[in-house]
């Protein structure tokens, strides 16, 4: 539980529940130091603790209690080499204490308050035009393009569109089809991937309304599984896992046990999650000796976990999220599905002659 006597400061500093554009922003703001001020980032250690402690007193003293005591701790070196890593350990009159993480530059000047996310940047690539890179700032969010001017001087949000290419065909590059779930007709003119998670309450929901569509459009859509399970959920990834290992005894069988997941779903529960889908794959009549082995192997976990990345390198952030002929269509919205591939159906019927 937090404090309330540092709940002013959690609120203004910790920001836990960042939207997307927040973050890009303290991302592109930490990145624009980083290529402005290369030289910042050699400076020599000058951190002082009782500046730090100072600094804080000034900044929160008149909202916390008479007596409270602060001390500034230099734990390590961050991710970025110009900050190293810290936290204000605060006590307070009764006896309870709190930490506070920071960031501070080498030098000792510069401080930043609260956990900042770790955002990676991807390497920058030539794009075509002249004096502007692009790349990603990779997190576990996902990834935001950017577009950086050649004097590092400029930094965007945003991707470059070739337009002498198929707008989806770098998505439908990215996507593995390979020894995946799957339900429809192989020669279907539409294909349509799903990333999901077994956990998401809107995936259940999703399930039956993508019943409903396959029947709807049945010979006309080829529909893939593909597994996205959201780190703050705490039995999907094994869900996910178990999912893979039925499928790898039987296609039908896999739909069988997705049925019965987001059937019992409001019922598993994180303690005997494990217990709970082996008893689902075991009445199914799953081998369950090849089943064990496979939930506990790593590779059972890499498919997992190589169905998010590449869900992320098409922009997925959130689940369910459908692919249509790789037209990204996010969120439970099964109308937008219905419209996307009716779009597609229209398409394929014009390049035919029909």
């Amino acid at each position: 539980m937090i404090n309330k006597e540092l709940l002013f400061v959690m609120e203004k500093i910790f920001a836990l529940k960042v939207k997307k554009s927040i973050l890009a922003t303290v991302v592109l703001v930490l990145l624009g130091l980083v290529l402005l001020s290369p030289g910042s980032l050699f400076a020599l250690d000058n951190v002082d603790s009782v500046k730090l402690e100072q600094h804080f007193k000034n900044r929160y003293g008149v909202r916390l209690p008479v007596g409270f005591t602060v001390k500034a701790v230099i734990e390590k070196d961050s991710e970025m080499k110009g900050l190293k890593k810290g936290g204000y350990e605060i006590g307070f009159p009764d006896g309870r204490s709190q930490t506070v993480p920071f960031l501070v530059s080498r030098d000792g000047r510069f401080l930043i308050m609260g956990n900042v996310p770790t955002v990676k940047v991807d390497k920058m690539n030539e794009t075509g035009v002249p004096g502007v890179k692009q790349g990603f700032l990779a997190s576990e969010d996902g990834q935001i393009p950017i577009l950086v001017s050649e004097d590092r001087k400029t930094i965007m949000v945003g991707k470059l569109e070739d337009l002498n290419e198929d707008p989806a065909a770098e998505n439908v590059r990215k996507i593995s089809l390979e020894n995946v779930p799957s339900k429809g007709n192989p020669k279907a003119q539409v294909t349509v991937v799903e990333y999901s998670d077994f956990q998401c309450g809107y995936c259940a929901r999703a399930a039956n309304g993508v019943a409903d569509f396959l029947k709807d459009y049945q010979g006309k859509v080829r529909f893939f599984y593909k597994q996205f399970p959201l780190s703050f959920h705490k039995w999907a990834e094994q869900a996910s896992i178990a999912s893979l290992c039925v499928y790898d005894q039987a296609n039908e069988k896999f739909w069988e046990f997705h049925d019965a997941i987001f059937e019992k779903q409001s019922e598993i529960k994180v303690a005997d999650a494990k217990e709970t889908l082996a008893g689902m794959a075991r009445k199914l009549g799953v081998d369950m000796k090849k089943y064990d082995e496979c939930v506990k192997s790593e590779e059972a976990k890499r498919r997992v976990a190589s169905d998010v990345r590449e869900g992320r390198s098409i922009g997925v952030s959130g689940t369910p999220a459908f692919v249509v002929d790789g037209f990204l269509i996010s969120g439970a919205d099964m109308q937008a599905l219905r419209k996307a591939v009716d779009y597609r159906l229209s398409l394929n019927s014009e390049g035919s002659g029909k």
